[in-house]
């Protein structure tokens, strides 16, 4: 026959505590997650404008030796 283990008694203030850490640490991650997001927005719209600049000058400009 197998027992169960026991939890040791936890006191209200113990409770109170875990439960700010799990809040504070909701609250970094979802901070983290958006400060993410906002870079990888940034870096799309970088590479977007790069990509256009290039097909914009290779239109401009085309390269003499492919005629």
């Amino acid at each position: 026959m197998v027992r169960k283990a026991q939890r040791p008694p936890v006191d209200q203030a113990d409770k109170e505590k875990i439960n700010e850490f799990r809040q504070e640490l909701n609250q970094k991650l979802e901070d983290a997650i958006e400060h993410h997001e906002f870079k990888m927005v940034y870096i799309g719209f970088a590479t977007l404008f790069a990509f256009a600049g290039v097909i914009y000058l290779a239109v401009k400009f085309p390269l003499p030796f492919l005629n």
